[in-house]
């Protein structure tokens, strides 16, 4: 076996794990969250745990290249010993890029898994802490960054291991009344990971086994956590960061390229795209001969394609469907096979190959 590295922040996680933040009450905080989870009230949970503490409040969307750089800006001028990021995947990672360039001079797009950010001046100023309010990016415990930009209508998709939180602090509070239309989305975001983590190319032995894990997690307890069973939810919390750790140590796939192009394109939802993508995508994998989703079903005891398509009749997943995107298609295409997550996927496609995947869910859609 190569050598390899496997990569995770500090993780406290389960009920009452807000109170690791009590370890850092002395010191000067930044708190990063939405304007909606501050309505919430969700943000003075995190404010009292500190005797020094400012908060900014962002747009509660995906966040762009330019809010990045006006927060970095930000961090540079008030020089907190702590930043927080409060928030989804959106927020977190808004902070990881802000973060970065608020001590290295580069662009955003310059942060990629090959730069080396210490022989830059990076050095890691601000102690930072992630605490995700939904249970599905994974964003806590990842070295990825998506940000948009708005001039070119593209995801910009990073990496660095300089950019993984130094705490993750997971702690179901802050999903117990999420709505159900995110419990959907975000469930399938985490679902994504796992299976495709363990699909990916560069898929390895301790992120088989925390897919396999967080699959068999999520699978158990998707439908409660819907209906609104607390403990469900809680089970979910985790399972997504667990499955945050199987990809960001693993990657992903064509799902999420397919998302990223579509997102970029017509505004959709990271995590609706994905729970639209996926089954579509998973049954494309199946005729191409990947042999592991077999190995996958047969770990957790029943077809994963059956309840992929289950799940997203249950749920109601026709987000995609309803687009009207086949005079896009070229531009699909070309956004998806110039996206980075295509890289690892366990069949890497050709243009017809995704012309023909495109045009096949155009038809699923005339259909249903």
């Amino acid at each position: 076996m190569k050598m390899w590295n496997f990569n995770s922040p500090k993780i406290s996680y389960g009920r009452d794990s807000l109170e690791a933040l009590e370890n850092f009450s002395g010191k000067r905080a930044l708190i990063i969250t939405d304007e909606i989870l501050s309505s919430l009230g969700y943000d003075e949970l995190v404010l009292k745990k500190f005797e020094r503490s400012e908060e900014i409040l962002v747009k509660p969307k995906e966040p762009s290249k330019e809010e990045a750089v006006e927060l970095s800006e930000k961090i540079r001028e008030e020089e907190p010993e702590v930043l927080v990021a409060l928030g989804g995947g959106s927020v977190i990672d808004l902070v990881k890029a802000a973060r970065i360039i608020s001590e290295v001079d580069i662009e955003p797009e310059e942060i990629t898994p090959f730069t080396n950010l210490e022989e830059l001046g990076f050095k890691g100023r601000n102690y930072f802490v992630a605490i995700p309010t939904t249970s599905g990016t994974g964003s806590e415990v990842t070295w990825a960054i998506v940000l948009r930009d708005e001039r070119e209508k593209r995801k910009i998709i990073m990496a660095n291991e300089k950019a993984i939180p130094d705490l993750a602090i997971v702690d179901p509070i802050f999903v117990e009344k999420l709505p159900k239309k995110l419990v959907v989305s975000t469930g399938f975001d985490a679902l994504s990971h796992a299976i495709e983590a363990f699909l990916s190319t560069f898929s390895n032995p301790f992120s088989d086994a925390l897919s396999l894990k967080a699959v068999e997690i999520i699978f158990k307890n998707f439908e409660r956590s819907y209906e609104g069973d607390l403990e469900a939810r809680e089970e979910m919390h985790v399972s997504a960061t667990i499955a945050g750790l199987a990809f960001s140590n693993s990657q992903v796939g064509l799902v999420h390229a397919l998302a990223h192009a579509f997102g970029a394109i017509f505004d959709v939802p990271h995590g609706e795209a994905i729970a639209a993508f996926l089954h579509p995508v998973l049954e494309f994998y199946k005729k191409k001969g990947v042999e592991k989703i077999n190995e996958m079903s047969k770990y957790v005891g029943f077809d994963i394609l059956k309840e992929v398509k289950r799940l997203s009749v249950r749920f109601g997943v026709k987000k995609i469907f309803e687009l009207d995107f086949e005079g896009k298609i070229n531009e699909i295409v070309k956004k998806t096979m110039e996206d980075s997550c295509i890289v690892t996927a366990p069949f890497v496609p050709g243009e017809e190959d995704l012309k023909g995947l495109l045009g096949e869910i155009a038809c699923m859609r005339e259909k249903s």
